[in-house]
């Protein structure tokens, strides 16, 4: 009974498109016959404008057009989407000659596909369009693909990529591909002169290389120009109607995503929009006919009557706490006006987001290392080894307790602050301290994270007041490093109190990847003067010639690490990775990694959304071939 009843909607609902489609034709015909009206009526006063004696010969030809444009359009659609496909020059993904972002594409569709028990789509990526966007196109389960721009693919991280082709799977599942796919024919007819317009004026342009120019060039140009301005007419009679039909659809499919995958997917991937360059723009010739389709707006944001609300708008309708929960005033995301106040207040009784924030005051950045001996610390140790060696009973034993492995993370921190003193009033077991205290201070990391696997779920309450007590620690003499903060993180991971993922653009978070820097620069053991010339080398690969001068000077503000590691976590994929290479490349090239040093860089690689087992194998290699 529901299948019949939505198949009927859609029946309903397609019949109302197509018959505003038929208005917006009439409409369009009767403005450009008033429009020939006017000079015909210049050369011969006596015919009137609305209707004169060319007019019947003048509807004619320009309904005919119209309608070749739409059975042309019928008929090239025949292979359904695929067909849009090749007709807007997209390139198909295969497993075989991917990149690792193309297969993170084709292994995501496949696990929706088979989440929803449908038929894969065929996945297309338009190369040329920066912007991140998406849409979907076919008739049938046999012929529906998803295009995506090439900024989606190298902007969005697995999250948000699962944001998007969620959104692409939703409209497949409700029909409303195969409706979109339909207008996008219905309404060819009324931006035919446009596209014609636009290629005719292109044809007057010298093609890339080209030596021998178009000698009728002006002429194409001109006249391509005139066929375009005509049918911008079309174009803006389609999109007012589309507006008026299909303005509301926006809000609703987003709800429904939100709905189908019971997770926030994609607000991730509408922040990711939001705060990236380009947008979600597409500059295709094609970007007016399949406006419609996309998941985000294809055309500027400044065009008139756009049938995709604003960014900002739709990211208030999912979750209007977005703004305080995420602390985006500097994105500029203020509440609109449009939303009423009774729906304010009758959503702010739902249940809010309050991420852990670290004790005050905050402390000043360590400026140096913690570490063991030096003949502890030269050769890191490998994790099955460290896994592998022998432990004190006590430890094993209170390692198999959530209650014993809280100690444990509390004596190692305080071991690592205190080094050769442990307060007398510190509430942890002597006898912990002790056993740690006699084993090699490289296995104290695998321990705390041995321990990090056994303490558990904890109530909310409890985890915060867990994680205060060891922030506090780790920033008990008003300093904090790199590596207690990336400790700290992986206990916020365990104890599900991970700070919201918030994607964010590099030219915002300069300042905090310069304080990044200075604590992985200051985990390492390098004399001072070689540590400032280090310190340039990578700030030059970050900064540009006229940001160095602004952080010349290393900062004594206080800092919040947390916080930093979290701003950076939500740059783009390929920040994340410039950071980290740049890192790598003027901190380890030509020296040994100690024990320290090679734990803070598997954390934070795990941090900023990465695998880490490759790269720890690589550095331990290194280190090895050096060593020799």
């Amino acid at each position: 009974m529901k299948d019949v009843s939505r198949y009927l909607i859609k029946n309903k609902n397609m019949r109302w498109s197509a018959s505003m489609c038929i208005l917006a034709v009439i409409l369009t015909i009767f403005i450009l016959n008033a429009c020939f009206g006017l000079i015909v009526h210049y050369f011969e006063p006596d015919q009137p404008i609305l209707w004169h004696r060319f007019s019947p010969y003048f509807v004619l030809v320009i309904l005919s057009i119209m309608l070749g444009s739409v059975v042309h359009e019928f008929y090239v659609f025949r292979e359904g989407g695929h067909w849009l496909a090749k007709q807007i020059k997209a390139r198909r993904l295969n497993a075989l000659e991917s990149t690792p972002e193309e297969m993170t594409v084709l292994r995501l569709t496949e696990q929706l596909a088979q989440n929803f028990s449908i038929e894969p789509p065929g996945i297309y990526v338009l190369s040329d369009e920066v912007g991140v966007n998406a849409f979907t196109a076919g008739f049938s389960p046999q012929d529906t693909v998803i295009i995506l721009t090439w900024g989606a693919l190298q902007n969005l991280d697995e999250l948000e990529l699962y944001g998007l082709l969620s959104h692409e799977f939703s409209q497949i599942l409700s029909g409303e591909t195969a409706e979109n796919t339909r207008l996008k024919v219905l309404y060819s007819g009324l931006t035919t002169f446009s596209r014609w317009g636009s290629h005719i004026a292109k044809c007057g342009f010298d093609s890339p290389g080209s030596k021998r120019g178009n000698k009728f060039e002006t002429i194409l140009v001109a006249a391509g120009g005139l066929i375009w301005l005509v049918g911008s007419l079309g174009v803006m009679i389609s999109r007012f109607i589309k507006y008026l039909t299909l303005g509301g659809r926006t809000f609703r499919n987003d709800q429904e995503t939100k709905l189908l995958i019971r997770n926030d997917a994609n607000i991730q991937t509408l922040l990711r929009i939001y705060v990236h360059h380009a947008g979600s723009q597409i500059h295709s010739e094609y970007s007016e006919s399949i406006a419609h389709m996309c998941f985000a707006n294809s055309l500027s944001p400044q065009s008139w009557l756009n049938i995709h609300p604003s960014i900002q708008d739709r990211l208030y309708k999912l979750n209007p706490h977005l703004l305080q929960d995420l602390r985006l005033e500097n994105l500029k995301l203020g509440p609109h006006p449009k939303f009423s106040m009774s729906q304010m207040m009758d959503e702010m009784d739902q249940e809010t987001y309050h991420p852990w924030t670290s004790p005050q005051p905050l402390p000043l950045l360590r400026l140096s290392p913690i570490s063991f001996a030096i003949k502890d610390a030269i050769k890191p140790l490998k994790r099955q080894i460290r896994q592998n060696m022998s432990r004190p009973e006590l430890l094993q034993r209170a390692l198999q307790t959530s209650t014993g492995a809280r100690e444990v993370m509390v004596a190692i921190l305080m071991i690592r602050q205190y080094r050769e003193f442990i307060p007398q009033d510190a509430e942890v077991s002597r006898a912990i301290i002790d056993a740690l205290l006699h084993l090699d201070g490289r296995v104290h990391i695998q321990i705390f994270h041995d321990a990090c696997q056994t303490i558990g779920k904890m109530p909310a309450t409890v985890g915060r007041q867990f994680l205060t007590k060891l922030a506090r620690i780790i920033q008990e003499d008003g300093e904090i490093g790199l590596l207690d903060a990336l400790l700290l993180e992986r206990v916020k991971y365990r104890l599900g109190l991970m700070p919201l993922h918030t994607p964010t653009s590099l030219e915002d978070v300069k300042p905090q990847v310069v304080r990044l820097i200075d604590a992985l620069l200051h985990v390492q053991q390098i004399n001072t003067l070689n540590q400032f010339d280090v310190r340039h080398q990578i700030l030059q690969r970050v900064l540009n010639t006229d940001e160095l001068p602004l952080y010349e000077e290393i900062s004594d503000e206080p800092i919040d690490l947390a916080e930093i590691l979290n701003d950076i976590a939500g740059l783009l994929l390929r920040d994340r990775l410039m950071i980290l290479a740049v890192a790598e490349l003027c901190l380890w090239q030509d020296r040994i990694i100690t024990q320290d040093e090679l734990d803070v860089l598997e954390l934070l690689y795990w941090r900023l959304g990465f695998e880490t087992d490759e790269i720890v194998d690589q550095m331990q290699k290194k280190s090895s071939i050096v060593i020799v």
